[in-house]
């Protein structure tokens, strides 16, 4: 039970923070970001680690595939755990980006929508939640398990993506904590269809 507490307060968590974000921040945000465009390099540059991790998965995966074919041996759960937090985080993003039909903010910018509409099909719907900032989120989240030593700089990584995609103008604060969340929970749903016996000798390990 202590679970499924932990995973209910992380949800009206986040859905907390994205109300109050999006009746009371994001839209001043955005409208100081859309007016200091020069700073734009800056952020983007920040938010480029999380073009990464998709196609780093893949590769892996593919790699991973063709070696476990020819030469079967020791599965590297650690590296799988990554991948699959990946793929599952661009599995739920993409659905719910759908689901929720939010407006990116040059959809507001330029014509003034802000409204959410569900199961909307349309180019000026789809920020919300930010699939870059999950994309980063999932496997950092997944290193902070693995690797608690560096907690800190994982959940940097996350944070310097959400700052950059924030302050390129690609997405409000709300779509990156809604992204991050995202990433959470691709990351614990990982943890938990690990293998029992994989799962405690990661936990032995870390606690070594």
């Amino acid at each position: 039970m202590r679970g499924v507490w932990r995973v209910a307060g992380a949800a009206a968590l986040c859905v907390v923070l994205c109300l109050f974000c999006i009746a009371f921040v994001d839209r001043p945000v955005e409208a100081f970001v859309h007016a200091h465009q020069r700073f734009r390099p800056v952020f983007q540059a920040m938010a480029a680690p999380s073009l990464l991790s998709l196609p780093a998965a893949l590769v892996y995966l593919a790699v991973y595939a063709v070696r476990a074919a020819v030469a079967p041996g020791r599965r590297e759960w650690g590296w799988l755990s990554l991948c699959a937090a990946v793929l599952a985080a661009t599995a739920m993003k993409d659905e719910l980006k759908w689901v929720f039909g939010r407006p990116w903010p040059d959809s507001w910018v330029d014509y003034g929508l802000y409204a959410f509409k569900p199961f909307i099909d349309s180019e000026l719907y789809g920020g919300f939640p930010s699939g870059h900032t999950a994309y980063a989120a999932a496997p950092m989240f997944m290193l902070c398990w693995l690797v608690p030593k560096y907690r800190v700089l994982w959940l940097g990584v996350i944070g310097m993506v959400a700052l950059g995609l924030v302050g390129a103008g690609y997405h409000y604060i709300s779509d990156t904590i809604a992204g991050a969340f995202v990433g959470l929970a691709a990351a614990a749903g990982t943890v938990a269809l690990m293998p029992a016996r994989v799962r405690a000798a990661a936990l032995e390990k870390i606690a070594a």
